[in-house]
């Protein structure tokens, strides 16, 4: 019987079965602290922002994609999820709001200043564009952009794009009719998806596989 099981086992192994039971934020590059939730979040005395938010936001004015080839622009200053990626994101010393410990004692473990290449910095103009609203029928240079359709209709409207993998992309906003494309919208901050060289030749925390840049063809279709 132990036999069958470790074998029953190694099968799911291979079949990435468990890689995507075990898919979170534990074991990722964005585990980072003693405990890693509380990097982010908190379930008391946040900062009022979604999701119970756990770190500072100091007020940063960044600089906005632009491109005459921009068929949905413009851009504006970046709105939730992606202002609160770019928290840590944008190379700024970020604290934390709520420290785990007993009456919220300070501890620089959880304080983080991201440097080298996952660091954005606050001039985005060299960044695939955020925090416009996605509109298919603004296509006008053909790029086959998919038409965002509703996958939630409660307790509010939710929108994705459905591209030729199967994958889809979400899109945000403060209301059920927003099309917000964000930075979440390609990546997945919690590590869900498993794909081949997930931290190797291909970086982490994307929605899907990129191989043959197929994560980029299922929105630039024709491209």
């Amino acid at each position: 019987m132990k036999k069958f099981l470790l074998f029953i086992l190694s099968v799911m192994l291979s079949g990435g079965i468990a890689a995507t039971v075990w898919a979170t934020v534990i074991g990722s590059p964005h585990d980072l602290a003693p405990e890693p939730c509380a990097m982010c979040h908190t379930p008391h005395s946040g900062t009022g922002d979604y999701p119970l938010w756990n770190r500072t936001q100091e007020i940063q004015t960044y600089g906005l994609y632009e491109s005459i080839s921009f068929d949905m622009g413009p851009t504006v200053q970046p709105r939730n999820p992606s202002k609160l990626c770019l928290v840590c994101h944008n190379g700024v010393l970020s604290e934390l709001v709520n420290y785990p410990g007993p009456c919220s004692t300070p501890d620089s473990a959880y304080d983080i200043q991201i440097a080298g290449c996952a660091d954005l910095g606050t001039d985005l103009m060299n960044d695939h564009p955020v925090s416009f609203d996605y509109d298919s029928a603004k296509d006008l240079d053909d790029n086959g952009f998919p038409v965002a359709t509703q996958e939630r209709t409660t307790p509010s409207p939710r929108y994705a794009i459905t591209g030729i993998s199967t994958t889809k992309y979400w899109l945000y906003g403060d209301s059920g009719t927003n099309k917000w494309f964000e930075c979440a919208t390609c990546h997945s901050v919690h590590n869900l998806a498993v794909y081949p060289g997930q931290g190797d030749y291909q970086v982490n925390f994307l929605r899907s596989d990129n191989t043959g840049s197929l994560l980029c063809l299922d929105c630039h279709v024709k491209r």
